[in-house]
């Protein structure tokens, strides 16, 4: 090969390398702002509310199932309650009763 097409080469190599870098940025901003849409908003005084149900549940569970498989069940739990948010959104109900 010739030192032209080698560097040719390289240059297109260093092309798409920076190609990646941008489109793996690109993907990470829309992860973010579609996480932002499904996600719904934190609320301090619920999450005080709920954290001391969520410690004991997983105080509880954590032993009777093992590490791997309450993880298991947790990653399940997380996909079903992004797919309802997803769905709700969707439907363009807020999932609340009026009043």
């Amino acid at each position: 090969m010739s030192s032209d097409r080698l560097a040719e080469l390289a240059e297109r190599r260093a092309l798409l390398v920076t190609r990646a870098h941008v489109d793996r940025a690109r993907m990470t901003l829309v992860l973010h702002q579609i996480r932002s849409i499904v996600s719904p908003a934190p609320d301090p005084a619920r999450s005080a509310r709920l954290r001391p149900t969520a410690a004991a549940i997983v105080g509880i569970a954590l032993p009777l199932l093992g590490m791997t498989r309450f993880a298991r069940y947790l990653r399940i739990a997380s996909y079903a309650l992004t797919a309802y948010r997803i769905a709700r959104n969707w439907s363009g109900g807020t999932g609340r009763s009026p009043g």
